[in-house]
């Protein structure tokens, strides 16, 4: 079928799309561009919409909302069997509150180049990463399109998504949730293995994994992944005292985190991470359940418009 697939969250962006979702109708239809477009109603939503499009038969999607949407797309299309990942195409107009996966790619505030990237129908493939994760004693997968996070970043999410759930929104959620969290944060025990090799063996206060480099509307957890090299980054913030988080808070934002006392990092194909305790586990921005983890590359699985 040639015509796109909009799958549409009328409330991402603080509800900002519901409100410009005439006008970006109207620029679609002006550009040529030929769609079916549905909308989420709750969590998950998307999921089961994506799957619905692809018995359809819908080859072409283009997720309008944050990295959340996105996120649930894309797992809608791993999650079915029916068809292969290879025969689907992305594209995705941002309008989420981080839109951290689209800074990568393009300008995530220029909603008219997202729709002549869609035109041009400049792609590449991009790596998924396979994330099997623990949850109530059973496992559960997830496919991670960005970045995952252990620890500290994981408790910021849960709080921000609490905050969230109660219609609080702006920036000042995330700041909110981000010195509660570091408040609250107690360090666990973990062993990381790197693709069968042990890379970090004690307590940490975070670990980010990237496939690719943005996290929380803009901090650079992973500065060196590439988001097509078939690698998975990660970076471990080792034990250190909460007013060195706060005195770096910078770093995290400038890209320079690998200059930090008690930050190592490297890459991989499959990484494990086991904890003494269970801790919280965060996919592309959601909660999804607790340790033991593992994340496993899917080399240059899908097929994504980009910008540049």
């Amino acid at each position: 079928m040639e015509k796109w697939y909009v799958i549409v969250n009328p409330k991402a962006g603080g509800g900002k799309v519901e409100e410009d979702w005439s006008i970006i109708r109207r620029e679609l239809i002006a550009h040529g561009v030929l769609f079916d477009a549905v909308f989420t109603e709750h969590r998950y939503h998307a999921i089961e919409l994506t799957i619905s499009g692809i018995r359809q038969g819908y080859r072409k999607f283009i997720s309008i909302g944050g990295d959340g949407t996105l996120h649930e797309l894309v797992n809608g299309i791993f999650l079915q069997k029916e068809v292969p990942s290879s025969e689907f195409t992305i594209g995705v107009i941002s309008a989420g509150t981080g839109n951290d996966w689209i800074r990568m790619h393009g300008d995530i505030s220029d909603r008219q180049k997202n729709i002549e990237a869609i035109l041009k129908g400049q792609t590449i493939r991009q790596d998924i990463v396979k994330v099997t994760y623990t949850e109530s004693c059973v496992q559960g997968i997830r496919y991670m399109v960005n970045i995952g996070g252990i620890g500290y970043d994981s408790n910021v999410c849960q709080r921000c998504n609490n905050l969230k759930l109660a219609g609080r929104r702006g920036p000042m959620v995330y700041i909110n949730s981000a010195i509660k969290s570091l408040i609250g944060r107690t360090f666990t025990h973990s062993v990381i293995t790197v693709d069968g090799k042990q890379f970090f063996q004690g307590k940490y206060f975070s670990i980010g994994l990237g496939n690719g480099r943005f996290c929380g509307g803009g901090m650079i957890q992973t500065p060196d992944a590439e988001i097509d090299d078939g690698l998975l980054n990660i970076t471990v913030i080792k034990k250190v005292s909460k007013l060195r988080v706060v005195l770096h808070l910078k770093d995290l934002f400038k890209g320079t985190i690998y200059n930090i006392d008690g930050v190592i990092h490297t890459t991989g194909k499959k990484i494990t991470v086991s904890t003494s305790s269970p801790d919280r586990v965060e996919v592309d921005g959601e909660v999804v359940g607790e340790t033991p983890v593992t994340f496993e590359i899917l080399p240059q699985a899908l097929k994504v418009i980009v910008s540049k």
